[in-house]
């Protein structure tokens, strides 16, 4: 017999334990959720994305049919397009402007951050912006605690929030086109400071500076949810989805491996890999955990309990009803 859990009372502890809790905190989990009933997985993915977002979380969904995770730099395309990075410039910058004392905008108003907080306070504009031009370059431009490339990128994002205007649009979309992959090319970015594509390379160094920057701008962090069951099928089926093969495979793995691994250098951040049973084989060429040892030795419970599931574990197995239920 092996021991399940419901998803309902899985979702639960994790946002009683995590979402709540160790995350919002600052810390950060890679949990692994293997439906062993397909009619579990649609489900699971409602109830993950509605826990995230009811606790105050960004929520980026992502498939392996769709995303190529196996490669780094996609993965981290995917999830930044499905940020809002012009807002949360404006919630930094507004942070920013009340932390030095000016009025800001009790609720969120369009316009240029520097005049809303000019005619909160009663000041000129002139002496907003040379403040807040000087507080993103000592707490954005020079935040040690992010990659170099997105501190310049974030920086200008605040710039284009602070003033407005053509100007300020141009510098947005040219960064966010940079940030989201939608273009690979350095010459439209290289005139406000950035000199690096996004790459394979890079790419693990930005998703840690964007988990910061989230908590910069006021969220506990982001929950990332990966749909892996494309990885386990055998055979190209050429249905205009992507296919992988065996080395892509392995490629796949070593993503989830690293980000294991890096959990100590990403705050504010959970990872849920929702898979299907074929993911728990063991043995080679089945295309399961057991292909990969390296991520295996990490999740698998070698020992556990026959009918009590452990919610906490790295790795857990999923039912329309638990296991002790059916005991």
């Amino acid at each position: 017999m092996t021991a399940t859990l419901a998803p309902a009372d899985w979702v639960d502890v994790l946002s009683r334990e995590y979402l709540i809790g160790f995350i919002r905190d600052g810390g950060a989990a890679v949990k692994f959720a293997v439906s062993m009933e397909p009619e579990v997985t649609v489900g699971l993915h409602r109830a993950l994305v509605d826990a995230g977002r009811q606790h105050g979380y960004l929520v980026a969904a992502l498939d392996a049919a769709d995303t190529k995770v196996h490669l780094m730099d996609q993965v981290f395309f995917a999830v930044a397009r499905q940020i809002d990075w012009n807002t949360l410039a404006r919630q930094v910058l507004l942070g920013l402007a009340a932390g030095a004392g000016f009025r800001v905008p009790e609720t969120e108003t369009d316009g240029p951050v520097e005049e809303l907080c000019a005619a909160a306070s009663d000041l000129s504009v002139g002496l907003v912006r040379t403040e807040l031009r000087r507080l993103i370059d000592q707490q954005v431009f020079r935040n040690r605690e992010m990659a170099k490339d997105f501190r310049v990128a974030m920086t200008n994002l605040c710039f284009a929030a602070l003033s407005g205007g053509q100007e300020g649009e141009e510098r947005s979309r040219a960064i966010l086109a940079w940030l989201t992959g939608e273009n690979r090319l350095i010459g439209p970015v290289r005139p406000y400071g950035i000199h690096t594509r996004i790459t394979r390379t890079n790419a693990r160094h930005m998703f840690e500076s964007s988990c910061r920057w989230i908590r910069l701008a006021g969220c506990p962090g982001v929950e990332v949810v990966i749909d892996v069951a494309r990885l386990s099928i055998p055979r190209n089926p050429r249905d205009g989805y992507v296919f992988y093969g065996k080395a892509a495979l392995f490629d796949a793995f070593e993503v989830l491996r690293q980000f294991i691994d890096a959990t100590d250098r990403l705050a504010g951040f959970l990872l849920v890999v929702v898979a299907r049973t074929e993911f728990l084989a063991e043995e080679k060429g089945a295309r399961g955990m057991g292909e990969y040892d390296a991520l295996k030795f990490r999740i698998y419970d070698e020992v556990r309990d026959a009918r009590r599931a452990n919610p906490m574990a790295a790795l857990v197995r999923l039912a329309t009803r638990s296991s002790e239920d059916l005991a």
